[in-house]
This record gives structure tokens, C-alpha cells and sequence, in this order.
């Protein structure tokens, strides 16, 4: 809301020189902003479906804010008896729901653009290939390192990260066939053509953030030189435990499963160009953040406000 005053005024002193009246004016803008905590933030800004929940799909945010940054009028957008629930919500452009109580409470429409909290936090380095196409079919435990063509774990392996950071050059990380990937203390960077994530309905995903150096509080983090709109799936009914952020300024995140995600974690953050929920999910955005020692990225998280951020 802009509100603009003028009025004129009488003046002691500038009739000495002529002038008995004289305008004042002014002017002041206002916008509603959250004061909850940011945990989810959906970069896109021109095109519709920045964040988009389908198919009876739920996300539960109940102690922090999600924001859309889609300027379009379908650029928060949730169908098919699907439903959005957080201590606040905002959209840069407008909404789309099929249903009442599709998002609880109202959004808060025309909000400004937030700029990407993490723009200047440096990717982590990378050295020589230490595998080149890897192909996990039995248990055993990885040490960090960079993995050229990615790794795919599979037929029912148990697959244990030591703490570090494993990078993903120019392929996935696929986890499918009845297989677990566990590891604390752990980052995980994504960098070229095909490097996404994949964790397949039947695995196992239990993960938690590094507490210190270049990745602290970053579970997840995707080269911003990375071809857009890559796909990550998290499909997995057993992903209890994401601690940490999901950062992915380059591609879609997208929740496929059929039981709860992250509802575990003492926290989970999303800062993703496209944020997807279909097939019936639910992700749970846990804002407990005094209960772990894995710190939280600043410009999210605990003070972090539309305000702080705003362009």
C-alpha cells in the first residue's frame, strides 16, 4: 500500500521573500512481510509453478515460511485435494488452488523477490576423479572425493558415507533396488550435465549435513554452473532423516514418495528453482534448530526475513 500527502502550509519565512504558501508532500510505501523463519524458497521468478504440489501431496512447514518468487499468477500452485500448511506464506505473483484449505493460513500475494540467501557461498573444491562411473552392488563404505559419471548404488547394498564432501561430476547419484545410502557430517555437490540426485521408493536415506568447513549446514549443494531445470528426486518411503539444506539454485526438487520426508530431521531447508510435490507426499520442513549441532547457512533459517532479503 503507497500512501501520498500534500498539503499546503502557511509559511513565517519565505514571505520575507515573496512566498506566503508553499506544498508538502509526502510519500510512504508499505508491504506485509513475514517475521517467521525462511525454510523453503522457490527462485523462479518468471514462469508459473515455482512451487507446485499435486495429487494430494502435502508440505508442512508449520514453524517457518515458504515464499514463491514467481511474479506469474499461477506461480504458487497447489490441485488436486493437495495442501500447504506453514506459519507463513508468500508469493511474488499470485495463487492457484482447487480446493478451500489448500493453503493454511491464506498466502500473502504481490511480495517482494528475495534474492538467493546463498548466492555468495563458495562451492567446495574438487580434485582428481577418485572413481569414474562407480556401480555400488554390494555394502561397503565410500570416502569423499570427487566421483566423474556419478555413482548408482543398487540391489539391496548398504552404503555408508564417511564425513566429507562427495562430489557428483557429470552424473547422477542413484540410489534404487532396495538399497540404503547413510552418512553424518556429510555434503553432497552436484556439478555438471546429468549430476542429480535420485533416491528410488524402495531405498533407505538417512543424511545429515557437515557441522563445519566450506559445506556447513548444506546437505545438498548444486553447482550454480549446472544446466538448468535438471531433475532431483527424492521418491524414497524411507527418507526420515535430511538434516540440513537442500540447495539447488540451478533445478527442480521434486517429492515423489508416499510416506512423510524429513520428518525426522531436527531441520530441513529448501532453497530450489522449482520446488514439486507430486504423487501424495508429504514433506515435513522440521524448525528445531537448538536441538542439533548442525549449524544453519546464514540469510535462512532462524532471523532470516522477507525483509533482510528483499531486492
Amino acid at each position: 500500500m503507497t500512501v501520498d500527502v500534500s498539503t499546503v502550509a502557511r509559511t513565517n519565512i519565505m514571505h520575507m521573500f515573496g512566498h506566503d504558501m508553499v506544498t508538502v508532500a509526502a510519500s510512504a510505501t508499505a508491504r506485509v512481510m513475514g517475521t517467521a523463519s525462511i525454510c523453503v524458497i522457490g527462485l523462479e521468478t518468471s514462469k508459473n509453478e515455482t512451487i507446485y504440489l499435486e495429487k494430494e501431496a502435502k508440505l508442512e512447514a508449520p514453524e517457518c515460511a515458504v515464499y514463491s518468487n514467481s511474479n506469474k499468477k499461477d506461480g504458487l500452485k497447489a490441485k488436486e485435494n493437495s495442501q500447504l500448511r506453514a506459519r507463513f506464506i508468500c508469493s511474488a505473483g499470485g495463487s492457484y488452488k482447487d480446493k478451500y484449505d489448500s493453503f493454511v493460513p491464506s498466502p500473502t500475494l504481490d511480495c517482494p523477490i528475495l534474492n538467493d540467501p546463498l548466492a555468495s557461498r563458495p562451492p567446495p573444491s574438487t580434485g582428481a576423479c577418485a572413481a569414474t562411473d562407480l556401480k555400488v552392488t554390494a555394502s561397503t563404505t565410500l570416502s569423499p572425493g570427487t566421483y566423474c559419471g556419478g555413482v548408482r548404488i543398487s540391489k539391496g547394498a548398504v552404503v555408508t558415507l564417511n564425513p566429507g564432501i562427495y562430489a557428483f561430476k557429470d552424473g547422477p547419484l542413484d540410489v534404487s533396488g532396495g538399497a540404503a545410502l547413510k552418512g553424518a557430517n556429510v555434503g553432497l555437490y552436484f556439478n555438471g550435465k546429468s549430476a542429480v540426485l535420485r533416491f528410488d521408493i524402495d531405498t533407505k536415506i538417512d543424511l545429515t549435513a557437515p557441522k563445519d568447513g566450506t559445506m556447513a549446514g548444506i546437505l545438498i549443494y548444486e553447482d550454480r554452473g549446472s544446466p538448468l531445470n535438471q531433475k532431483h528426486e527424492i521418491l524414497s518411503n524411507d527418507a526420515k532423516v535430511l538434516l540440513g539444506t537442500l540447495y539447488l539454485p540451478q533445478g527442480e526438487l521434486n517429492i515423489g514418495a508416499n510416506k512423510p520426508v524429513a520428518a525426522d530431521s531436527a531441520y530441513t531447508i529448501v532453497v530450489a528453482r522449482r520446488f514439486t510435490l507430486s504423487a501424495g507426499p508429504t514433506m515435513v520442513m522440521n524448525a528445531k534448530y537448538s536441538s542439533t549441532n548442525i549449524p544453519v547457512p546464514e540469510g535462512v533459517g532462524p532471523g532470516s526475513t522477507a525483509a533482510q532479503l528483499a531486492r
